[in-house]
């Protein structure tokens, strides 16, 4: 990178340069949003010592394990009855994300572990309706017939 020398028109090389920091003047909101000093002296940027603790923290889920429901019961069911689910792969309980019925949440659900999960059944019409469960390997479905209240 070449720097100009405005007195007497020769360019200079970046490496000749005295180490310097300064803070970029931007117009309005931009200078309150940008005050990290903009380093032109050409050392080397650190990076950070590690992740932030909210991903430090954050669970691994087994992508490669796809979920696997093998039963929910009682099927039939009706609105408003809790059913079991029961299964494979459904993972850890962090990496666990939902139970629906068709497009609709279940109206609640419990993880109990890795191959059995519990959810009421939320108000639907009656008909063939397709329970999903979502974990961090995918999802999974299984058809029970929802019967009328």
């Amino acid at each position: 990178m070449l720097q100009r020398n405005t007195h007497n028109k020769k360019e200079a090389p970046m490496s000749a340069r005295t180490h310097q920091s300064r803070t970029p003047k931007l117009p309005g909101i931009l200078a309150a949003l940008c005050t990290v000093p903009l380093c032109l002296s050409g050392a080397e940027a650190k990076p950070p010592a590690g992740p932030p603790k909210s991903v430090a923290n954050a669970p691994v889920c087994d992508t490669m394990s796809h979920p696997k429901i093998a039963k929910v019961a009682p099927d039939p069911v009706q609105p408003g009855q809790k059913v079991t689910i029961k299964g494979t792969n459904f993972g850890t309980k962090q990496c666990f994300l939902g139970v629906s019925f068709g497009t609709t949440k279940a109206a609640s659900y419990r993880y109990l572990n890795e191959t059995t999960l519990e959810a009421t059944v939320p108000d639907l019409k009656p008909g063939l309706i397709p329970v999903s469960i979502l974990t961090g390997g995918g999802t999974s479905q299984y058809v029970v017939l929802i019967k009328s209240k």
